[in-house]
């Protein structure tokens, strides 16, 4: 493939990685309304990639993807405002749920892809994932003193995406930027919950904003990226 032609396939990405810096940063430095600006044009931004190259999959594949980024654009929303609202409110804890609602269709959409492509969770992938998912439970769990379930849905669907990417990296496909999206995913959501247990003073609480956000923007762009194309079918054999 050209360098030409490599730009054209990718151009979404020359607006995609300038803006996660920008949010990143953004978020970081305590600027608010540049963050929100920023961060709900990054979905936007790979959907168009995914509709511009529209001929290049099956429509099937087109839809799945965007219905995913449009679950990411609404639940980047609803997560936003929650945290601008009151620690510890009920309007928070709303805006949390809501927001964990949308991005279960993001995650509900990039895992339909993966089983439809193939891929199997491995044994090890899973229990890494499962590891940390129950150490995330625990620690919200003595929190909150009972789990919510629409977050523990969300937790779930999370941890299955999670665990069918980590695999991807190990089969005969090896999409490994499907493979490093996934576990990037995960690690952004961990540090939501530990940083909401840890983070006091308002330099931690940068440092997990900036953690969150490099990590879930990279892994956004890393599952998209790898999941736009329609899988080679590898020859036995050949690696």
């Amino acid at each position: 493939m050209s360098l030409t032609t490599t730009l054209r396939h990718r151009a979404d990405l020359l607006a995609y990685i300038p803006l996660a810096v920008v949010t990143t940063a953004a978020s970081v430095t305590g600027r608010e309304r540049t963050h929100l600006m920023s961060k709900m044009l990054l979905a936007p931004t790979l959907a168009g990639g995914v509709i511009a190259t529209r001929g290049e999959r099956s429509t099937s594949r087109t839809a799945t993807l965007t219905t995913a980024l449009v679950g990411s654009g609404i639940g980047d929303w609803f997560m936003n405002r929650s945290g601008v609202a009151p620690p510890e409110s009920q309007a928070r804890r709303q805006l949390v749920r809501l927001g964990a609602g949308a991005f279960a269709i993001q995650q509900a959409g990039l895992l339909r892809l993966l089983v439809g492509d193939g891929v199997r969770p491995r044994v090890r992938p899973a229990a890494a994932v499962g590891g940390v998912l129950a150490g995330l439970g625990a620690l919200e769990l003595r929190a909150t003193g009972e789990p919510d379930p629409v977050l523990t849905g969300y937790g779930l669907l999370l941890g299955s995406m999670s665990a069918v990417s980590l695999s991807d990296g190990g089969s005969p496909r090896r999409r490994r930027s499907v493979a490093l999206g996934g576990g990037l995913f995960l690690v952004s959501d961990a540090a939501i919950i530990v940083g909401e247990h840890v983070a006091k003073t308002p330099r931690q609480r940068a440092v997990v904003s900036g953690i969150v956000l490099s990590t879930y923007t990279a892994a956004l762009a890393l599952l998209v990226h790898g999941l736009r194309d329609e899988p080679r079918t590898v020859k036995p054999g050949v690696a």
